[in-house]
Parts: structure tokens; C-alpha cells; sequence
């Protein structure tokens, strides 16, 4: 389901607040490269809100398929502003791209 060069697509609707590559800064939200697997609130110089800090998780793929279906609903107090990905098609690409931006990509289930 979905495909990273789609995700690629897909994410430049994320561009304008996250950067996605290897020494990328953070934006208005947190850079994400190494996004997937790392802890919930793990870039140590952003300023995340207190429900991502008190979160405690990782960012699994089940993760980041329910933060970005409704981030405000997953994780609720969240500064993410963004409504969310309703295709599950969308959102599973999007975490295939993100996965593929990091030093040691996790396998796919």
C-alpha cells in the first residue's frame, strides 16, 4: 500500500514546517530525519508541546498512521496544526518516504 516516491509527493504539503533530509533544521515543527522509530518529542533543540513531551511512545508506523490521520485527535494538546492524511494510501506512503530518510531504515512489516 502506497509507495515512497508517492510520499514524496505527498510531503511537499509538509515542506513549509519540516524538513525531511540528513543536517535538515527544524522549521516550524521539528526536522524529521530519522522520524520513524525515534522517541515521540526526540529532536533535543525543538520546542515540542507538553502532550508530545508527556507522550512517552515511538513513532512506529502504527504511530504515525494514527498521528497523521488526525494529529489533534491522537495526540490531543498537540501544536500540529494540520488537519490530517484521511487516504490510507496517502499516509502509508508518507511513512514509506519518511522511512526511507534515515541512516538505518526499519523494515517494513
Amino acid at each position: 500500500l502506497g509507495s515512497a516516491e508517492s510520499g514524496k509527493k505527498i510531503f511537499k504539503k509538509c515542506v513549509a514546517c519540516h524538513s525531511v533530509v540528513k543536517g535538515g533544521k527544524n522549521k516550524i515543527g521539528p526536522a524529521l530525519y530519522n522520524v520513524v522509530g525515534r522517541k515521540v518529542a526526540g529532536v533535543t533543540d525543538y520546542k515540542y508541546s507538553k502532550a508530545l513531551v508527556a507522550y512517552k511512545k515511538d513513532w512506529t508506523f502504527e504511530e504515525l498512521n494514527g498521528f497523521l490521520l488526525k494529529p489533534a485527535k491522537w495526540i490531543k494538546g498537540t501544536k500540529m496544526a494540520y488537519a490530517g492524511l484521511k487516504k490510507e494510501e496517502d499516509r502509508a506512503s508518507i511513512i514509506k518516504y519518511l522511512n526511507q530518510n534515515s541512516d538505518s531504515p526499519i523494515p517494513l512489516p
